[in-house]
């Protein structure tokens, strides 16, 4: 298998099974699937995935508990794998559990499979992008190092390595790309997910919560009523 374009998806539901292993093959992304959350774990070692998709509410699928050991996993793992929750669960507490653990995506069954689509195809796709671009492969503002390729953060002069969740990392790059420029949080939505109708405003909210996290509050700042923008200068 090309390590580069692998998924693992760990779930059950026959319907919801079927569409996405269509709409990743035809992303040419070669599809391992998973009995239960360990079989999860134990392909991810073996395989090393971009992708990973779960249930999250399901007996023998616990995608909370998967996504927590990607994140604990970070500093071992070739690359960080793209996460993506899904459920029919109603209830609100798996989207904002899933989302504490750095997913990249939530998304409600029954699938919307073309949606589901664009989303991969220009996810992916700008990332490659984005890698493929020699004069983008690294990025430099303040006392913070941005390697694009690999989807790292560093804290100069140390170069220390932040731990950040990938969409996360893309919002924070993209923020400061246009220092004290400020974004309204539907332009971020669009700029970063596409525009995407199942992500809601609440979900930037959460990153821009988890940057600061793993930050501090120096270097986005929040304009009431408006967005957010990356501060120049402390």
């Amino acid at each position: 298998m090309n390590p580069a374009k692998t998924a693992i998806i760990a779930d059950d539901d026959k319907n919801t099974l079927r569409d996405l292993v269509d709409v990743l093959e035809s992303e040419n992304f070669n599809v391992s699937l998973a009995l239960d959350t360990n079989h999860a774990i134990q392909l991810a070692n073996k395989i090393q995935p971009l992708l990973v998709i779960s249930e999250v509410a399901n007996q023998n699928y616990d995608g909370i508990s998967l996504f927590k050991y990607f994140k604990n996993q970070q500093n071992n793992c070739k690359h960080d794998p793209t996460l993506i929750a899904l459920t029919s669960n109603s209830d609100e507490q798996y989207e904002i559990l899933s989302y504490d653990t750095g997913i990249d995506f939530f998304l409600k069954k029954p699938l919307r499979k073309m949606a589901f689509k664009h989303r991969i195809s220009k996810f992916f796709n700008d990332e490659e992008i984005t890698s493929g671009t020699a004069s983008m492969e690294d990025y430099q503002i303040r006392d913070l190092h941005f390697d694009i390729k690999h989807h790292l953060l560093y804290k100069l002069p140390n170069r220390n390595q932040i731990v950040i969740q990938s969409k996360s990392f893309d919002i924070l790059l993209h923020l400061a790309k246009y220092p004290n420029q400020v974004f309204k949080r539907e332009q971020l939505l669009e700029d970063i997910w596409g525009g995407e109708s199942k992500v809601s405003l609440r979900t930037v909210d959460i990153h821009i919560l988890k940057i600061r996290q793993a930050l501090g509050d120096e270097y986005i700042k929040t304009i009431k009523g408006v967005g957010y923008i990356f501060k120049l200068k402390k």
